[in-house]
């Protein structure tokens, strides 16, 4: 048996894995061709701003295309990290929903306070539930790399220290660290450290570069996808569905 929040994940990872492998057979000719195409749109006259770089498409389209490459590994890369991070919140909220001691498990360690104003103004008992489940999914997935975020969850959920141990979460914390530079650095470059390797990606790649990196990521994500189906597996088999009034509210 799977989760809802499993399928959620190979779903939306699925896409990215085709997409990593679409980008790749991007070249200039197809950009001249779409370029070609948007001028007999009927907006095209209307939106000026975009005329001098479509005029520069046209005199070098492969400057285009590692445009085009680098912008689809840095997309790639905060999908792929939003994905995981989601699935974790989500694995949380449908594990408490299914089992009220997870809930008050995580309230005890993570030291919540009730908000009196809950107790007194809310009359559905399950509404306070359900905010304060949303409000736990939220705090132990903040800040951090992954491998942190998974180890408290694994704390909380009770499951074997292995799954965070395992190296796996190593790789993708290579793929964290890249996306927080493409966050906050802003850089024109980026510098990714995998498997005791480094790969330095920019706008002038080639689609030789481009698709080493769309290779290795289609590889981490069947990976990834591996391991969180085993995590999946051993939360639903450690917290059995007692309480699961939450999973059926309109």
């Amino acid at each position: 048996m799977i989760s809802a929040c499993i399928a959620r994940l190979i779903s939306t990872f699925s896409g990215l894995k085709l997409q990593a492998l679409i980008s790749a057979q991007i070249d200039a000719k197809n950009c001249l061709e779409w370029g070609e195409k948007i001028t007999k749109e009927e907006y095209f006259d209307e939106i000026e701003s975009i005329h001098p770089i479509h005029s520069r498409l046209k005199d070098e389209p492969d400057f285009f295309v590692g445009e085009i490459y680098y912008s689809s590994i840095k997309n790639l890369i905060i999908s792929f990290s939003s994905t995981l991070e989601f699935f974790l919140k989500d694995s949380i909220r449908l594990n408490m929903m299914r089992n009220y001691t997870l809930l008050k498990k995580g309230l005890i360690e993570s030291k919540f306070t009730i908000n009196p104003k809950d107790i007194v103004d809310c009359k559905d008992i399950e509404e306070i539930r359900l905010k304060y489940i949303l409000n736990l999914s939220e705090h132990i997935c903040s800040g951090e790399l992954w491998k942190n975020k998974l180890k408290k969850y694994i704390k909380l959920l009770s499951l074997p220290d292995e799954l965070w141990k395992d190296s796996i979460n190593n790789r993708i914390d290579s793929i964290w660290e890249a996306r927080n530079d493409i966050a906050h650095a802003n850089t024109r470059g980026l510098t990714l450290n995998y498997d005791n390797k480094k790969y330095n990606y920019n706008s002038n790649m080639g689609v030789t570069e481009y698709t080493q990196f769309a290779l290795l990521f289609i590889k981490l994500v069947d990976d990834a996808i591996d391991h969180l189906s085993q995590v999946d597996k051993l939360s639903l088999d450690k917290w059995k569905t007692t309480d699961a009034t939450l999973l059926y509210r309109k």
